[in-house]
């Protein structure tokens, strides 16, 4: 049997604006053949850290993936931003040959979600941004 390279068919950018919502909400959700996560970020402008739940829904039933604590001002004011797969939270996560996490997504009845603890102040955004591939 000869190998046949496996390619995604789409890159897809994630950006969410404001994560700072105490309801939960979609970061990204899985293509049609499923969808590896390559990357997210998070970024603070609120003057108060915030707590975000990490939940996996699958066919609407969710399943907790970890909680991350995004402290104020995290990608502003001279600070770096998070990068979630980075966190030891999710240290469970398999690795790529660099050595990069990622995470796979199965099909579109899989998502990959987020919650706050509280909401961001007026004016103040928690905001999401990565790369995933389709396939």
């Amino acid at each position: 049997m000869q190998f046949q390279p496996f390619f995604p068919a789409n890159l897809q950018t994630i950006a969410l604006a404001n994560v700072g919502l105490t309801t939960t909400q979609n970061v990204v959700t899985g293509g049609a053949n499923g969808t590896k996560i390559e990357s997210l970020v998070i970024t603070n402008t609120d003057t108060i850290d915030h707590a975000l739940l990490f939940t996996m829904n699958v066919a609407g039933v969710l399943a907790n993936v970890c909680n991350i604590n995004v402290p104020a001002n995290t990608g502003n004011l001279q600070t770096l931003p998070l990068n979630l797969f980075a966190n030891t939270n999710l240290a469970f996560l398999p690795q790529d040959a660099s050595g990069n996490k990622y995470m796979y997504l199965a099909n579109g009845s899989c998502s990959l979600c987020v919650s706050s603890n509280s909401a961001a102040a007026s004016g103040k955004a928690i905001g999401i941004s990565g790369q995933a591939a389709q396939f």
